[in-house]
């Protein structure tokens, strides 16, 4: 199934499309998560954005932004882009009405069930989608096939292996309970490190990685990121059973601690390129 964008760039869900965020976690209709986008954006977005402007984006170029969330990545590749074009998709666009330009096009899709045309684009960008979907390496391999031959597939993901060695064990309760509830939704995040692995096996070639694990404690966006994520998804934690009042309290008051220093969660960013023809 291709996508048709209507006149003004959107395009309604496909029949049968699901957002299986609607009741969870992560869900727009959550009033806390717009907000914990735009931390996110914060904390994220200037290693993000000088990891694609490394890989030569050009005016003309065609990108494709999945899982679009609150929109500044599809909004900065729009004014890098031009002369070309660029698709936020996403399966709840609501966070979106504002990015509309005439080179930014919004798109309501549900890229588990939906296709986008073979081919069709420069590059392909998505920061914490993959680790949400069920049946993510098999998507990677479906979006390399979007690409353009020399285009570009750049994923970013967060990965929870640098808060094992945590020594303080409050935190290390939040996060095993973090984990515990994202699996129960379907995530996997301890996902991310197989991307290089897995973008070799799709066939691109001139993969690269970084990994950035940021420091949690000392105040500053990390802290804010930390504090609004487990305040959104504390209601889920606790009807699950996963902490309790007091455990949650414990390391809150760690992280509000001026001389507290510990890991957040590692970032992993890989990039691939479709060999030209």
């Amino acid at each position: 199934m291709t996508f048709q964008l209507d006149a003004d760039g959107s395009q309604a869900p496909g029949k049968g499309s699901a957002d299986r965020y609607a009741e969870g976690i992560l869900s727009h209709r959550l009033p806390t998560e717009m907000r914990r986008l735009q931390v996110m954006e914060r904390m994220l977005d200037p290693d993000e954005m000088a990891a694609l402007a490394g890989l030569g984006i050009e005016p003309t170029w065609h990108c494709l932004e999945l899982g679009a969330g609150a929109g500044s990545i599809a909004r900065w590749l729009a004014e890098r882009c031009p002369d070309g074009r660029v698709v936020a998709a996403d399966v709840d666009t609501s966070f979106l009405a504002q990015s509309r330009s005439p080179n930014l096009h919004v798109v309501q899709q549900d890229v588990e069930r939906e296709e986008f045309p073979p081919g069709s684009f420069d590059l392909i960008h998505a920061r914490a989608l993959f680790m949400h979907l069920a049946d993510r390496d098999a998507l990677l391999s479906r979006a390399v096939r979007w690409l353009k031959p020399g285009g570009w597939l750049a994923v970013s993901e967060a990965d929870m292996f640098p808060v094992d060695s945590t020594p303080y064990p409050a935190i290390r309760q939040m996060w095993t309970a973090a984990e515990r509830l994202f699996r129960s939704q379907g995530s996997d995040p301890r996902w991310a490190r197989r991307l290089p692995l897995l973008l070799g096996r799709a066939g691109l070639v001139d993969i690269g990685m970084s990994v950035k694990v940021d420091v949690l404690g000392g105040g500053g966006v990390t802290d804010e990121f930390w504090r609004s994520s487990f305040a959104q998804v504390k209601p889920f934690l606790l009807q699950q059973g996963l902490v309790d009042e007091a455990g949650y309290a414990e390391a809150h008051a760690l992280v509000d601690d001026p001389n507290f220093r510990d890991t957040l969660w590692a970032y992993v960013r890989a990039w691939g390129r479709r060999p030209r023809d």
